[in-house]
């Protein structure tokens, strides 16, 4: 809402104010309460980031690279969880927090020199101005002409048919899949495994010490999820979504099995299973449930419902990232670390089969095709009816 109305530029400008401030609210609080404040805060911007900055990169980027810049998103945030790992060198929270600030700091004194989006120009009725912007980030010598009349379509479509969340209901299976991916994304404890690594590497008794192994695990991250890119575009989404949920299920059964028997055996030789294991889930959600359930996202709904169905999965997909940080040490405490991974292999496990029999494959395909696949007739006039 922020952002139709106020701008994509103002918008990101706005929340990067917090996330720039927050750090060093955090690092220098003097009582819990300042730190539970500025993270709810930030926690509020990242939200609305995840929404609005991916919406800038697809209306500033030409069509032809704009899935690359896409996943480029993704792969900031990989680079990100790295940069937090790293920072383990020192144990001051001053010395995080500076850094950490660093990133903010500098979009903060950048973005005012950068243009608004032209699909936002145009909704506003500010043609000229769209295209001075596409002038700037095509080129001096790029015609126009053609992209601003088929933003200007884009714009009328918008504004004549504008759907809300409870428009969703005519689109019970497409909600269903991508609702369904977002549950078992979140549900397969890869945040866990991102925020509590540490702690756990120290369970685990590795050979090699806690902060190394995060660092180890963070960069396989960033090179995994860069190389998704590749792969995305040439193998199928569901074969991936499929490979994906299959190896992280046995990945969690088998960190199960290690904490399980860790306590009645001397698994001193065979100590680097923990790192393997929680390297290769990475690897392989990073190539399969990381960037794919977004995508879908894009491919499965109308152009005029794609914003009301991406605010129902980010706000699905946030409560249960925020659910599941969040009781991870209530299910230790509970059932013991051994059987809290044990649970999330299940889900996974689950997931293979929700995959097999919901998700259709969308690689190649338009909307048109996909609904007549997914309805049986094009949505249009399903709705007519």
């Amino acid at each position: 809402m922020l952002a139709d109305k106020f701008g994509r530029k103002k918008t990101i400008w706005a929340t990067t104010v917090p996330l720039f401030l927050c750090w060093y609210i955090i690092g220098f609080a003097q009582s819990k309460i300042w730190v539970f404040l500025a993270r709810f805060v930030a926690g509020a911007a990242c939200g609305a980031a995840s929404v609005v900055v991916p919406m800038f990169t697809s209306e500033i980027a030409e069509q032809s690279i704009r899935g690359l810049l896409g996943t480029i998103f993704q792969l900031q945030i990989t680079a990100g969880i790295l940069f937090a790992y790293a920072t383990a060198f020192t144990d001051s929270l001053h010395v995080i927090a500076v850094l950490c600030s660093v990133a903010p700091a500098l979009l903060l004194i950048s973005f005012p020199f950068i243009p608004e989006s032209p699909a936002w120009l145009v909704m506003q009725g500010r043609k000229n101005e769209a295209n001075d912007v596409l002038k700037h980030f095509r080129g001096a010598q790029y015609h126009t002409e053609a992209e601003l009349t088929r933003l200007e379509l884009h714009a009328s479509e918008m504004r004549a048919s504008r759907a809300s969340i409870m428009d969703l209901r005519n689109y019970q299976k497409a909600i269903c899949i991508t609702l369904g991916l977002m549950v078992f994304q979140q549900l397969s404890g890869v945040n866990t495994l991102i925020f509590y690594a540490k702690k756990i590497f120290d369970g685990a008794g590795s050979s090699l010490n806690s902060s190394t192994s995060s660092v180890i695990v963070g960069t396989v991250q960033v090179i995994a999820t860069y190389f998704s890119t590749i792969m995305i575009e040439r193998t199928g989404r569901k074969l991936l979504l499929f490979i994906s949920a299959s190896v992280m299920s046995t990945c969690m059964f088998t960190l199960s099995g290690y904490f399980h028997f860790q306590n009645s055996h001397d698994l001193s030789e065979v100590s680097w299973i923990p790192l393997l294991s929680f390297a290769i889930f990475i690897v392989i959600f990073s190539i399969g449930f990381g960037p794919i359930p977004w995508i879908m996202v894009g491919e499965l709904f109308m152009n005029n419902v794609k914003s009301a169905a991406s605010s129902a999965t980010a706000i699905c997909n946030w409560t249960l990232a925020f659910l599941v940080t969040k009781c991870f040490q209530d299910m230790v405490d509970l059932m013991g670390i051994s059987s809290s991974f044990a649970t999330f292999g299940l889900i996974s496990l689950i997931g293979t089969v929700f995959v097999s029999f919901m998700v259709p494959e969308t690689k190649g395909k338009s909307v048109e095709e996909i609904q007549i696949e997914l309805y049986g007739r094009e949505i249009g006039s399903r709705e007519n009816q």
